[in-house]
């Protein structure tokens, strides 16, 4: 079985049906049918409620928010040993400190990272990367 791990890009794409939602309703439908197991880190869960609430409205966000509680994606929480990772890859690497978050999440849970993000590019050497 193989482990994925959404970022805030693939989520996004996905709820906005933008270029890509197709291959990120493939991995959910993969995860449901126990064929992968699907991640998010809750940093990033945050990133795409916020950006969300910006789009939507708070009301509308907030019910996105509970119908993707009932995704087959797991949320992993926020550890010290995520949040240290993520921190000493901010201070080596040019990306998002809430991408960085991801990718410590990714490597704490075996994943690839399904996003279309570019500035996961930087990082390909530490974890794979679905394109999207």
């Amino acid at each position: 079985m193989k482990n994925i791990l959404f970022d805030s890009y693939a989520i996004l794409c996905f709820y906005q049906d933008e270029r890509g939602s197709d291959e990120v309703e493939r991995f959910l439908v993969s995860s449901r049918n126990g064929e992968s197991r699907a991640f998010i880190s809750e940093i990033n869960l945050g990133e795409v409620h916020y950006q969300t609430v910006r789009r939507i409205g708070l009301e509308r966000a907030r019910r996105q928010l509970e119908e993707f509680y009932e995704l087959p994606v797991d949320v992993v929480a926020v550890s010290s040993a995520i949040i240290f990772s993520a921190a000493e890859l901010k201070a080596e690497f040019a990306v998002s400190y809430a991408d960085c978050f991801a990718i410590a999440t990714a490597i704490k849970t075996s994943s690839l990272i399904v996003t279309g993000d570019p500035e996961f590019k930087k990082v390909e050497h530490l974890v794979e990367v679905s394109w999207i």
